[in-house]
């Protein structure tokens, strides 16, 4: 179960990433308890990912999977917290940094399944 609470977290936050993206797309406002939990599960997935991958040490190619996954990770970490930032005084860059972010973080999904998916007997 504790290589699976990643990905748990990291779909929902996916999840909760394409919700927000077609509030994007449908030019709404979205709630912003669904921001503030995108938010924290992208920023508690990351502390969780690194918590497990430890699992994987030994093994350079799981070990090498992982890191990967947790380089992307934070990327699209950064990457959302640009694209929330600039906003504002340039609302023009935000469809190109959501898209940026959007695709790093499925990157990284990907890269954190493909670990999952490796790490499992």
């Amino acid at each position: 179960m504790q290589v699976w609470l990643p990905i748990i977290i990291y779909g929902t936050t996916v999840s909760l990433g394409l919700v927000l993206g077609w509030y994007f797309l449908s030019e709404r406002r979205p709630p912003k308890a669904v921001q503030a939990i995108h938010f924290l599960t992208g920023f508690g997935g990351l502390e969780v990912v690194m918590l497990v991958t430890r699992m994987s040490r030994g093994d350079a190619a799981l070990t090498q999977n992982s890191t990967i996954a947790l380089v992307l990770l934070g990327f699209a970490v950064v990457s959302g917290l640009f694209a929330g930032i600039m906003a504002k005084p340039r609302p023009e860059i935000v469809g190109t940094a959501l898209a940026a972010h959007a695709f790093i973080g499925g990157s990284a999904f990907i890269a954190l399944a493909v670990w999952t998916l490796n790490v499992l007997p």
